[in-house]
């Protein structure tokens, strides 16, 4: 295969980070129409532009011989704190993703763990994330422990 590279995300980056992000969802929800995927994608593009920019936002290329083979991005948030964390910071993992020809060789690991790595630096201790099935085995490999409060949404 090649040896794996972790290269954190510019903003120069934001636009295949977007891209791999779309392959992501419609891998999980299924394809669109084009015109949204284009809207989706200036969205997503200006999102970790901003977010890059002003730290809010650590993202991880994974690439195998210059190609890319993974992304990975943790968002940084302040909330109340509790028990648990009394601090309020929270490190949510999200946009992990590793491409077919590239699972389940270390990819998705590996960039969960420059992502913590990097979060812990800017004193962040307490990592959350919503994980796909296939994507369940790898978080509880690195110590994280299925929530038991289900998650609520409404969308207008």
């Amino acid at each position: 295969m090649g040896t794996i590279t972790y290269h954190r995300v510019s903003a120069d980056d934001c636009e295949i980070l977007a891209e791999t992000r779309i392959s992501m969802t419609i891998e999980l929800t299924g394809d669109q129409p084009q015109e949204i995927k284009d809207k989706l994608k200036l969205q997503l593009v200006a999102y970790f532009k901003k977010a890059t920019e002003d730290n809010t936002c650590i993202s991880y290329l994974a690439k195998v011989n210059g190609e890319i083979a993974g992304i990975g991005s943790v968002h940084l948030r302040e909330m109340p704190g509790n028990f648990y964390n009394l601090s309020g910071k929270w490190a949510y993992v999200m946009s992990m993703f590793t491409l077919p020809a590239f699972r389940r060789k270390g990819v998705c690991t590996g960039i969960l763990k420059v992502l913590m790595e990097d979060a812990r630096k800017e004193g962040f201790n307490a990592f959350e994330l919503h994980a796909s099935t296939e994507g369940k085995f790898v978080y509880e490999q690195n110590g994280f422990q299925e929530h038991k409060q289900p998650t609520f949404r409404r969308y207008f």
